[in-house]
Protein backbone atom coordinates (compact mmCIF):
# COMPACT_ATOMS: atom_id res chain seq x y z
CA UNK A 1 0.00 0.00 0.00
CA UNK A 2 1.31 3.61 -0.75
CA UNK A 3 2.01 5.66 2.02
CA UNK A 4 -0.30 8.24 2.79
CA UNK A 5 0.28 12.11 3.04
CA UNK A 6 -1.81 14.36 5.44
CA UNK A 7 -2.10 17.97 4.53
CA UNK A 8 -2.22 19.65 8.04
CA UNK A 9 -5.19 21.29 9.23
CA UNK A 10 -5.18 25.33 8.39
CA UNK A 11 -1.75 24.91 6.19
CA UNK A 12 -1.31 27.30 2.72
CA UNK A 13 -2.56 24.32 1.34
CA UNK A 14 -5.40 23.37 3.22
CA UNK A 15 -6.99 27.09 2.53
CA UNK A 16 -6.18 27.42 -1.18
CA UNK A 17 -7.99 23.74 -1.52
CA UNK A 18 -11.13 25.08 0.47
CA UNK A 19 -11.56 27.95 -0.93
CA UNK A 20 -10.80 27.70 -4.32
CA UNK A 21 -12.77 24.29 -4.92
CA UNK A 22 -15.77 25.02 -2.71
CA UNK A 23 -16.41 28.55 -4.53
CA UNK A 24 -15.82 26.85 -8.00
CA UNK A 25 -18.70 24.39 -7.22
CA UNK A 26 -21.09 27.22 -5.50
CA UNK A 27 -20.53 28.87 -9.06
CA UNK A 28 -21.47 25.84 -10.78
CA UNK A 29 -25.22 26.03 -8.66
CA UNK A 30 -25.83 29.58 -9.35
CA UNK A 31 -25.07 28.82 -13.17
CA UNK A 32 -27.53 25.48 -12.47
CA UNK A 33 -30.25 27.59 -11.58
CA UNK A 34 -29.66 30.25 -14.42
CA UNK A 35 -29.72 27.57 -16.40
CA UNK A 36 -33.32 26.03 -15.01
CA UNK A 37 -34.39 29.08 -15.53
CA UNK A 38 -33.60 29.64 -19.55
CA UNK A 39 -34.29 25.93 -20.23
CA UNK A 40 -31.08 24.46 -20.79
CA UNK A 41 -30.27 22.64 -17.71
CA UNK A 42 -30.76 19.16 -18.40
CA UNK A 43 -27.74 19.99 -20.92
CA UNK A 44 -25.49 21.98 -18.55
CA UNK A 45 -25.87 18.88 -16.21
CA UNK A 46 -24.46 16.31 -18.99
CA UNK A 47 -21.77 18.51 -19.43
CA UNK A 48 -20.73 18.09 -15.83
CA UNK A 49 -21.44 15.13 -15.64
CA UNK A 50 -19.29 14.51 -18.73
CA UNK A 51 -16.74 16.18 -16.45
CA UNK A 52 -16.94 14.48 -13.68
CA UNK A 53 -16.24 10.59 -15.53
CA UNK A 54 -13.11 12.12 -17.54
CA UNK A 55 -11.82 13.32 -14.38
CA UNK A 56 -12.35 9.59 -12.93
CA UNK A 57 -11.36 7.98 -16.25
CA UNK A 58 -7.80 10.15 -15.84
CA UNK A 59 -7.27 9.48 -12.12
CA UNK A 60 -7.14 5.49 -13.48
CA UNK A 61 -5.09 6.52 -16.25
CA UNK A 62 -2.57 8.50 -14.50
CA UNK A 63 -2.03 5.89 -11.98
CA UNK A 64 -1.36 3.24 -14.24
CA UNK A 65 0.99 5.20 -16.42
CA UNK A 66 2.91 6.04 -13.18
CA UNK A 67 2.67 2.78 -12.34
CA UNK A 68 0.87 3.90 -8.84
CA UNK A 69 -1.97 1.67 -9.27
CA UNK A 70 -2.79 -1.51 -6.86
CA UNK A 71 -6.03 -3.41 -5.85
CA UNK A 72 -5.27 -2.14 -2.31
CA UNK A 73 -5.48 1.56 -2.99
CA UNK A 74 -6.82 2.62 -6.46
CA UNK A 75 -10.03 1.18 -6.40
CA UNK A 76 -13.32 3.21 -5.46
CA UNK A 77 -14.19 1.86 -2.37
CA UNK A 78 -13.52 4.41 0.36
CA UNK A 79 -16.82 6.41 0.97
CA UNK A 80 -15.64 9.57 -1.27
CA UNK A 81 -15.34 7.03 -3.80
CA UNK A 82 -18.44 5.15 -3.93
CA UNK A 83 -19.70 8.62 -3.55
CA UNK A 84 -18.19 9.80 -6.50
CA UNK A 85 -19.61 6.97 -8.17
CA UNK A 86 -23.33 7.94 -6.90
CA UNK A 87 -22.87 11.77 -8.06
CA UNK A 88 -22.32 10.73 -11.32
CA UNK A 89 -25.23 8.32 -11.96
CA UNK A 90 -27.44 11.18 -9.82
CA UNK A 91 -26.48 14.08 -12.63
CA UNK A 92 -27.59 11.40 -15.22
CA UNK A 93 -30.71 9.62 -13.76
CA UNK A 94 -31.57 12.12 -10.73
CA UNK A 95 -33.50 10.15 -8.51
CA UNK A 96 -34.48 10.34 -4.58
CA UNK A 97 -32.55 7.42 -3.33
CA UNK A 98 -29.21 8.81 -4.65
CA UNK A 99 -29.76 12.31 -3.37
CA UNK A 100 -30.84 11.15 0.12
CA UNK A 101 -27.62 9.47 0.33
CA UNK A 102 -25.03 11.47 -1.23
CA UNK A 103 -27.29 13.95 1.40
CA UNK A 104 -27.36 12.82 4.62
CA UNK A 105 -23.94 10.81 4.28
CA UNK A 106 -21.71 10.78 1.35
CA UNK A 107 -21.84 15.14 2.21
CA UNK A 108 -20.75 14.35 6.01
CA UNK A 109 -18.07 12.28 5.24
CA UNK A 110 -16.80 15.00 1.75
CA UNK A 111 -16.75 17.64 4.73
CA UNK A 112 -14.71 15.90 6.96
CA UNK A 113 -12.27 14.51 4.56
CA UNK A 114 -11.90 18.09 3.53
CA UNK A 115 -11.19 19.59 6.80
CA UNK A 116 -8.70 17.05 7.48
CA UNK A 117 -7.42 15.87 3.62
CA UNK A 118 -5.65 12.25 3.52
CA UNK A 119 -3.86 12.02 -0.04
CA UNK A 120 -4.28 8.18 -0.38
CA UNK A 121 -1.70 7.82 -2.98
CA UNK A 122 0.98 9.46 -1.66
CA UNK A 123 1.93 13.71 -2.25
CA UNK A 124 1.99 15.38 -5.94
CA UNK A 125 0.49 18.65 -7.09
CA UNK A 126 -1.99 16.36 -9.09
CA UNK A 127 -3.21 14.50 -6.57
CA UNK A 128 -3.90 17.57 -4.29
CA UNK A 129 -6.25 19.06 -6.96
CA UNK A 130 -7.84 16.06 -7.71
CA UNK A 131 -8.55 15.26 -3.82
CA UNK A 132 -10.18 18.68 -3.81
CA UNK A 133 -11.87 18.99 -6.77
CA UNK A 134 -13.34 15.10 -6.10
CA UNK A 135 -14.65 15.59 -2.75
CA UNK A 136 -15.55 19.39 -3.58
CA UNK A 137 -17.87 17.45 -5.55
CA UNK A 138 -19.69 15.10 -3.40
CA UNK A 139 -20.83 18.08 -1.52
CA UNK A 140 -21.69 20.09 -4.94
CA UNK A 141 -24.03 17.24 -5.75
CA UNK A 142 -27.06 17.26 -3.20
CA UNK A 143 -26.39 20.87 -2.73
CA UNK A 144 -27.25 20.66 -6.67
CA UNK A 145 -30.38 18.61 -5.68
CA UNK A 146 -31.74 20.99 -2.86
CA UNK A 147 -31.28 24.38 -4.81
CA UNK A 148 -31.47 23.63 -8.04
CA UNK A 149 -33.81 20.59 -8.15
CA UNK A 150 -35.60 21.67 -4.71
CA UNK A 151 -35.67 18.14 -4.19
CA UNK A 152 -35.55 17.28 0.08
CA UNK A 153 -35.32 14.21 2.13
CA UNK A 154 -38.66 11.73 2.35
CA UNK A 155 -39.67 10.39 5.39
CA UNK A 156 -37.47 7.99 6.72
CA UNK A 157 -34.85 8.54 4.71
CA UNK A 158 -32.18 8.89 7.68
CA UNK A 159 -32.97 5.17 8.28
CA UNK A 160 -32.70 4.16 4.59
CA UNK A 161 -29.59 5.69 4.53
CA UNK A 162 -28.44 4.33 7.98
CA UNK A 163 -29.19 1.13 6.66
CA UNK A 164 -28.22 0.82 3.62
CA UNK A 165 -24.29 2.48 4.85
CA UNK A 166 -23.85 -0.31 6.72
CA UNK A 167 -24.34 -2.74 4.31
CA UNK A 168 -22.10 -0.91 2.06
CA UNK A 169 -19.39 -1.43 5.63
CA UNK A 170 -20.22 -4.68 5.34
CA UNK A 171 -19.42 -5.51 1.73
CA UNK A 172 -15.84 -3.24 1.47
CA UNK A 173 -15.04 -5.14 4.97
CA UNK A 174 -15.35 -8.31 3.08
CA UNK A 175 -12.93 -7.01 0.09
CA UNK A 176 -10.57 -5.68 2.66
CA UNK A 177 -10.26 -8.95 3.81
CA UNK A 178 -9.79 -10.47 0.31
CA UNK A 179 -7.60 -8.04 -0.89
CA UNK A 180 -5.33 -7.26 2.46
CA UNK A 181 -6.57 -3.18 1.65
CA UNK A 182 -8.18 -0.58 4.08
CA UNK A 183 -11.02 0.67 1.87
CA UNK A 184 -12.86 2.86 4.40
CA UNK A 185 -10.50 2.91 6.69
CA UNK A 186 -12.37 -0.41 8.34
CA UNK A 187 -9.02 -2.28 9.14
CA UNK A 188 -7.03 0.58 10.25
CA UNK A 189 -7.80 4.29 11.34
CA UNK A 190 -6.74 7.23 9.05
CA UNK A 191 -3.79 9.50 9.82
CA UNK A 192 -5.49 12.65 10.44
CA UNK A 193 -5.71 14.57 13.63
CA UNK A 194 -9.41 14.25 13.64
CA UNK A 195 -11.12 14.47 17.31
CA UNK A 196 -14.00 12.45 15.82
CA UNK A 197 -11.41 9.62 14.92
CA UNK A 198 -11.52 7.67 17.91
CA UNK A 199 -8.40 5.41 19.24
CA UNK A 200 -7.05 2.94 19.69
CA UNK A 201 -8.51 0.25 17.06
CA UNK A 202 -11.46 -0.41 16.64
CA UNK A 203 -12.32 2.52 18.52
CA UNK A 204 -12.49 4.16 15.36
CA UNK A 205 -15.44 1.93 13.52
CA UNK A 206 -17.08 2.56 17.09
CA UNK A 207 -16.84 6.41 16.09
CA UNK A 208 -17.73 5.79 12.60
CA UNK A 209 -21.01 4.02 13.71
CA UNK A 210 -21.89 7.15 16.21
CA UNK A 211 -20.60 9.92 14.82
CA UNK A 212 -22.01 9.13 11.26
CA UNK A 213 -25.22 8.36 12.37
CA UNK A 214 -25.42 11.71 14.31
CA UNK A 215 -24.86 13.43 11.16
CA UNK A 216 -27.12 11.53 9.35
CA UNK A 217 -29.93 12.65 11.76
CA UNK A 218 -28.71 16.12 11.97
CA UNK A 219 -28.18 16.30 8.31
CA UNK A 220 -31.85 15.08 7.37
CA UNK A 221 -33.65 17.56 10.33
CA UNK A 222 -31.83 20.51 9.20
CA UNK A 223 -32.94 19.83 5.78
CA UNK A 224 -36.34 18.87 6.60
CA UNK A 225 -37.20 21.30 9.48
CA UNK A 226 -35.19 24.77 8.59
CA UNK A 227 -35.01 24.53 4.57
CA UNK A 228 -38.19 25.31 3.21
CA UNK A 229 -40.10 23.18 1.60
CA UNK A 230 -40.14 23.87 -2.36
CA UNK A 231 -43.53 25.10 -3.84
CA UNK A 232 -42.21 23.90 -7.35
CA UNK A 233 -39.50 21.04 -7.36
CA UNK A 234 -38.75 19.10 -10.62
CA UNK A 235 -38.54 15.75 -8.95
CA UNK A 236 -42.04 15.13 -7.07
CA UNK A 237 -41.86 13.02 -3.60
CA UNK A 238 -43.85 10.05 -4.16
Amino acid sequence: MHPHHVIPLLSQEWYLGMILSLSFFAILIVIGRYALKRGFELKYRYFIAGIFIIREIYLIAYTIQKGLFTLQDSLPLHLCGISYISLVIFLLYPNFFLFEFLLLLSFAGAVQSLITPELTHGYSTYFLIDYYFSHASIIFAPMYALFVFNMRPRKYAWLRVWIFGNIVLGIVYLINLALGSNYIYLMRAPKVDNPLILHPYPMHLVGFEVFGFLHIVLIYWVTTRWLPQAKLSLYKVN
